[in-house]
């Protein structure tokens, strides 16, 4: 497996939203919701089913607990 190292420190001006749900609506109609496209948002790849990973000893709760993430996302072709 291929790992992309950097310093992890966000490159440029980006800023990334993810938005997790059950059905590609309900992840489309929060996009709608949350006004994404006006505030110049675009997807960066299609809708699909994702895998959350955490590091060794971390929780999910607490990793969300009022904190900025930053999240890489990995992916694969179907087999």
């Amino acid at each position: 497996m291929r790992h992309h190292r950097n310093d992890g420190q966000p490159s440029g001006n980006e800023e990334f939203v993810t938005i997790v749900g059950g059905t590609a609506e309900e992840i489309s109609q929060t996009f709608r919701e949350q006004g994404l496209a006006e505030q110049d948002f675009t997807i960066v790849h299609r809708i699909g089913r994702h895998r959350l990973a955490l590091p060794t000893g971390q929780d999910l709760l607490s990793l969300l607990d009022g904190r900025q993430l930053v999240a890489a996302t990995y992916t694969r072709r179907g087999r």
